[in-house]
């Protein structure tokens, strides 16, 4: 029997809404040029540093001739830009601000903007919010301090969870399942998790409400992180989280500006979850 009319409309709105989709269907509605310019932005995105024309063709399998017009656009519209001086591409933050205007980001950040400034203007130390993105934390949001000196992470800045005290404070304070994907993802990319550890951390920092220690990636510096979790759920949200660094021009202590912090994502918490 041939499949009716209605039948054939059911199946083709099944394939744009991903359900059931065999190879057969992707070839169909395969977008080549769309596809080039995801290649691009995925492959810069996970580098720390800019690539040419040439060796960024080479790295993802295409020619210069098919990418060269597709970052010509994706530099019109903003996604990329190139070093001036070697006129090497990077990806811009362009797709975080673009992800940052979903609801729960922007009142993420809405609110925890004018606690972070309060914040970094009473105790003279900056101050960065950070969620995770799969196995890495990227920062959304930051508050300078009112002094000329000090050590700031700006917005867009990702590293791997275990590498900073956002991420350590993030993974603690994750639920179950979603600290299970996470460190699956961390074992797909190589990364060799001790979990024995990773358990005994967890419990260690979930005790003292947050971290505070040496940074494993500045010397000199010490991450203090606390955790903003979601309305009626002991589920992490983001981080809250102050580079320190010892100062002769602020003698606030690390103590204090920890206890301080402690406040402004109990704060930031509380808000997010009244109605």
């Amino acid at each position: 029997m041939k499949p009716s009319k209605t039948m054939k409309t059911k199946q083709a709105a099944a394939g744009h809404a991903g359900v059931g989709i065999d190879d057969g269907a992707l070839s169909r509605y395969s977008a080549p040029a769309l596809e080039k310019g995801l290649d691009i932005l995925e492959f810069l995105s996970e580098r720390a540093r800019p690539y040419s024309l040439a060796q960024l063709a080479e790295e993802i399998g295409r020619t210069k001739g098919e990418i060269f017009r597709m970052l010509a656009v994706l530099e019109a519209r903003g996604y990329v830009e190139r070093e001036a001086d070697t006129d090497h591409y990077q990806v811009t933050d362009r797709l975080l601000r673009i992800g940052l205007r979903r609801p729960k980001y922007r009142a993420l950040t809405d609110i925890a903007r004018s606690v972070m400034d309060r914040f970094a203007a009473e105790t003279r130390y900056p101050c960065h919010l950070a969620i995770a993105s799969d196995e890495q934390i990227v920062v959304i949001a930051r508050a300078e301090s009112p002094d000329l000196v000090g050590v700031t992470v700006r917005v867009g800045y990702r590293q791997p969870l275990l590498e900073t005290g956002s991420g350590r404070c993030i993974l603690a304070f994750m639920g179950e399942q979603q600290r299970e994907d996470v460190l699956s993802l961390m074992k797909r990319g190589g990364v060799k998790v001790n979990r024995a550890a990773l358990d005994a951390e967890r419990e260690r920092i979930r005790k003292k409400g947050g971290i505070v220690e040496e940074s494993r990636i500045m010397e000199g510096v010490w991450d203090i992180s606390c955790p903003i979790l979601g309305a009626g759920s002991e589920d992490v949200v983001a981080a809250l989280t102050t580079p320190y660094v010892q100062l002769l021009i602020n003698q606030i202590g690390k103590d204090e500006v920890a206890a301080r912090l402690r406040e402004a994502a109990r704060e930031v918490t509380v808000r997010l979850g009244a109605p």
